[in-house]
């Protein structure tokens, strides 16, 4: 927990009076954060709210928005399929993340010979975005883009007849594809649909109620992105990860599966950041303390980030899809909130 020196003090956000005791530099950050957000100020970033020491600081929207509203979370998504295949494993009915694909899927793959390369990638390439595979999001001339995916009318036959740019395992190529068969293997494992499990496993628990799934062309559950949760959903979600896992005295997610998902799996050598089971990482140090960030992103500007150090835990939801306008929450929590809580 941070070491909070100053008075107990309240910052009137909206309609909302919360008191918190924080550094006097954080009180006006957050403050000023949280008006520009009800002003507009951030152009395309929809809302946010931050939490210290598990008392919500503040919760804000830009004009049009509200507490009620379910945002498009984009590639945020993948963090919560992650967490998902951590239940399959609690349940057993996934027994390793070294499975194949192919071995759980075998309808999906029945179609490449014996032998073949593809019939080797593992449920951890997936999630590490080592699937070998061509496809790589952040190049558009990919073969195995996304926005060539969603054109097909099965996401994974588009996906399974790209040919291996690389040896499985060895190198880290961002691709939903391989996100969205992990997909598939939640609804065969479990024998319920993706959201019908995600919500007796972690939304209902959590108390999230409406989140909204996409459906691919065959009727199976868009597992990449596109699910529409409220921005209180998303900092719930963070507050759980930053808890361990664990959500008033009952256990959601598995420690050490929690554990293996927020520590790095794979070098990402185009950027600083690393990379666990879909979730990201950063940290620093901040006016001589270490730090360290985990975070969710979507396109758009959608965040969950934790900062454990300091006992924080913030969301944001935004619009900015395509521009780097999306990274503003970025900017606000490592150049403001987090040296503003730092004494």
């Amino acid at each position: 927990m941070i070491k909070r020196l100053l008075t107990l003090i309240v910052l009137l956000c909206g309609n909302n009076a919360l008191a918190v005791d924080m550094p006097e530099e954080a009180k006006g950050v957050m403050a000023d954060i949280a008006a520009g957000l009800e002003k507009g100020e951030y152009k395309g970033i929809t809302g946010g709210m931050v939490s210290v020491g598990g008392e919500i600081v503040f919760e804000a929207y830009a004009p049009g928005n509200g507490r009620e509203k379910r945002h498009d979370i984009r590639s945020a998504t993948k963090s919560i399929t992650a967490l998902l295949i951590g239940e399959l494993l609690e349940d057993g009915s996934l027994k390793s993340v070294k499975a194949k694909l192919s071995d759980l899927l075998p309808e999906e793959f029945e179609h490449l010979p014996k032998g073949d390369p593809r019939r080797g990638i593992r449920v951890e390439d997936a999630l590490t975005m080592r699937t070998g595979l061509a496809c790589n999001d952040w190049a558009p001339a990919s073969v195995g883009h996304e926005d060539k995916m969603y054109n097909t009318g099965d996401w994974a036959s588009f996906l399974l007849t790209k040919p291996m740019a690389y040896e499985r395992g060895k190198h880290f190529s961002y691709c939903t594809g391989g996100v969205v068969l992990l997909g598939r293997v939640i609804e065969k494992l479990s024998g319920m649909p993706v959201p019908d499990y995600a919500n007796a496993r972690l939304f209902g628990p959590l108390g999230i109620e409406g989140a909204s799934w996409e459906k691919t062309p065959k009727g199976y559950t868009d597992t990449g992105g596109h699910l529409r949760l409220k921005l209180g959903d998303l900092h719930a979600i963070g507050m759980l990860i930053h808890a361990g896992g664990v959500w008033n005295d009952e256990r959601l997610v598995a420690d050490r599966w929690l554990k293996a998902a927020t520590s790095e799996q794979t070098r990402i050598y185009e950027r600083r950041e690393q990379y666990g089971y879909l979730w990201w990482m950063d940290g620093g140090t901040v006016k001589g303390k270490d730090v360290s960030l985990l975070y969710a992103h979507g396109n758009g500007g959608n965040f969950i980030f934790i900062v454990p150090e300091l006992d924080l835990v913030a969301a944001f939801t935004g619009k900015n899809y395509g521009k780097s306008s999306q990274f503003i929450p970025n900017r606000l929590v490592a150049q403001q909130i987090v040296p503003s809580l730092i004494n």
